[in-house]
């Protein structure tokens, strides 16, 4: 059981990006199931599942460890618990008779739905994202989202899991080759059903395409550039100056092209500039710096002066700002950076999406005094930074927001454990900095006015993407498509960059299950562009690079915008949710039988006893 798990885990670190090696996902599980179903033990069987999930974690989630050790160790073990769960329910099937065919890919499945939602969910590593590249194989994902996709390849695993029970039966042990049969044909005809639909799905939208009858959507511009992070003062290896001055440069470059829309990362650099906290008068206020107010309004300003092509304005700013830096840099007595200057020809004005905190006052009297937001701002020529937002609804756990701040449970105040949580944080600074954000209340979406037409659009922000909730909130939210396509906006220098290919892999999902295309703009990459059928182009490149060192610039593309249905996008999880219910059933059938055991036995036993007293009672 041993071996069998830990080939399973080679077979899984292999099958994701950035290895990605595709086809290992359709056998990856299968020495894992083979074990699961043959070993005597239980308890040998419960623990090596755990145990090779939790080493599994750890090496496929090395690039969150410089981010937190602590955080990092933790969700590997919490996340490793799924998979005795499965080998629950797996044998609790075998002792049923039913073929881990069927039973292995629904427990599987059904834990890949839980690590979605519990704790917020992590839905990182679902076995389909391993087939993302593979087009013909993930179109499915409009019917049944990516777990629909997780499915087929742990079927495959699944029927050469009961062949190989099959040939090393015991003779006490039934055989299934009707089960195997059938389960045999059954998942044959759903690839071949698989890579049929597929292959409509895309023909239809290539022919669709070539004959021009889709609509053209607008020409949208992403930029990257390269600043890593850490989670210590002061973060970043260049000044939150000097990473502006370069993005402002960068988005000068894309507007050459045209386009209607230019798309910075997510809180590319730290700033505070939502007018409505702009607005109001300086104060004193809790966890914001006075500061916050100057350089937030200078922030403003320029990207509004960037929108309406005043370039002049521009470098005005700019060179002031580089002239304080200047003046810093001589009584410090270092080498000042230099703020990379606009030129002087004339480019086309651009509406613009920035990713940046907001901050609203609430009160000195009242606790928290602040809210604090991870929001996209809308800027166009004529009026800069629009009143509307997007505020980020599904925040990261510790990463964005520490539980318990205004909890009570029972009438317990829990603030004092969110203290304690706080002061772990790498980002508290010991627990001196509350950084914890307040959740967004709705999926606002944003108006594109453009020479083709009104188009709308959603922001879903950094980890959002991974949700599928959170992008079908967009698209779907009522019942009907009210989304032309979605804007993700990232920051993943945090993380190693193993991390920069796996969260491009799942985005790609969000694309094909609501059927719309998606435009990326990431800080250190991967920034790109995704069809509607999942296909990634355009990205972001050099050397045939997309992420690295160096790896910066722009890239423009127009979107071509998909009117087609998709089930998933109307109803939702409802094949994970039917897994999970199978799933249920399977463990709630172990709990019962284990207690159903332990309660004869016991029953047994005293009847045993008294049994034995009443002949010795006679006896004597």
């Amino acid at each position: 059981m041993t071996f069998q798990t830990a080939l399973t885990v080679a077979l899984l670190l292999w099958a994701f990006p950035p290895n990605g090696v595709w086809w290992f996902a359709f056998l990856a599980l299968a020495p894992w199931g083979v074990g699961v179903c043959t070993c005597p033990r239980a308890w040998v069987i419960h623990w090596s599942s755990f145990l090779g999930g939790w080493i599994f974690y750890l090496i496929a989630l090395r690039w969150l460890m410089p981010v937190t050790g602590i955080g990092y160790a933790a969700l590997g073990f919490y996340l490793a618990l799924y998979w005795p769960m499965a080998a629950w329910a797996i044998r609790a099937g075998l002792r049923h008779g039913i073929t881990p065919i069927f039973t292995l890919p629904a427990a599987w499945v059904a834990t890949e739905y839980l690590r979605a939602w519990v704790m917020s969910g992590f839905p990182w590593f679902l076995i389909g994202h391993a087939l993302h590249n593979q087009s013909h194989f993930v179109q499915i994902s409009d019917l049944t989202g990516a777990y629909g996709v997780s499915f087929l390849a742990i079927a495959v695993a699944g029927v050469l899991v009961e062949w190989r029970c099959q040939m090393r039966r015991r003779p006490q042990q039934p055989a299934r080759p009707r089960q195997l049969r059938f389960g045999a044909i059954a998942v044959a005809g759903a690839t071949l059903a698989t890579l049929a639909y597929g292959a409509f799905r895309i023909h239809e939208y290539d022919s669709a395409a070539k004959a021009g009858k889709l609509r053209v959507g607008p020409k949208i511009s992403v930029i990257q550039e390269y600043y890593p992070l850490t989670n210590t003062p002061p973060y970043s290896r260049a000044s939150y100056p000097k990473i502006f001055a370069d993005y402002v440069a960068r988005a000068a470059d894309a507007a050459r092209d045209k386009p209607d829309l230019v798309v910075f990362p997510e809180t590319a650099w730290g700033g505070t500039q939502n007018r409505s906290f702009l607005s109001v008068e300086r104060r004193a206020v809790d966890d914001v710096d006075a500061s916050a107010w100057n350089s937030g309004q200078f922030f403003d300003a320029v990207i509004s002066a960037l929108c309406s092509a005043d370039y002049p304005e521009v470098n005005r700013r700019l060179s002031r700002l580089q002239g304080q830096l200047n003046d810093r840099a001589a009584r410090m007595k270092e080498t000042p950076e230099t703020l990379r200057l606009l030129s002087n020809e004339p480019a086309p004005p651009v509406r613009a999406v920035v990713g940046s905190v907001a901050i609203e006052l609430v009160s000195k009297e009242v606790y928290p005094p602040i809210l604090k937001y991870n929001s996209a701002l809308f800027y166009d020529p004529t009026t800069g930074q629009r009143e509307q937002r997007y505020d980020k609804i599904h925040l990261v756990p510790f990463g964005e927001l520490v539980p318990f701040r205004n909890g009570q449970f029972i009438g317990i105040n829990l603030h004092p454990l969110y203290r304690w949580l706080n002061s772990l944080s790498p980002f508290s600074q010991g627990g001196k900095v509350e950084y914890t954000l307040t959740p967004g209340a709705k999926f606002n979406t944003f108006a594109l006015e453009t020479e083709r037409g009104l188009f709308h659009f959603g922001v879903p922000i950094c980890y959002e993407d991974v949700m599928p909730y959170i992008s079908r909130g967009f698209v779907w939210g009522g019942g009907k498509k009210s989304c032309d396509f979605l804007v993700n906006i990232s920051n993943d220098g945090w993380f190693r960059e193993n991390e920069l290919p796996q969260h491009l892999a799942i985005c790609t999902f969000r694309a094909i299950e609501n059927r719309v295309p998606i435009a990326r703009s990431v800080n250190t990459g991967i920034s790109a562009f995704i069809d509607s059928n999942g296909r990634i182009h355009d990205a972001v490149e050099v050397d045939g690079r997309r992420f690295g060192e160096g790896v910066v610039g722009h890239r423009t593309a127009t979107l071509l915008l998909d009117d087609r249905d998709s089930l998933y996008g109307r109803v939702g999880d409802w094949f994970a949710r039917l897994c999970l219910a199978t799933g249920a059933a399977f463990w709630l059938e172990a709990i019962v039988a284990r207690w159903l055991f332990a309660i004869r036995h016991r029953v047994r036993r005293m009847t045993r006893l008294w049994r034995r007293r009443r002949t010795v009672k006679a006896a004597r």
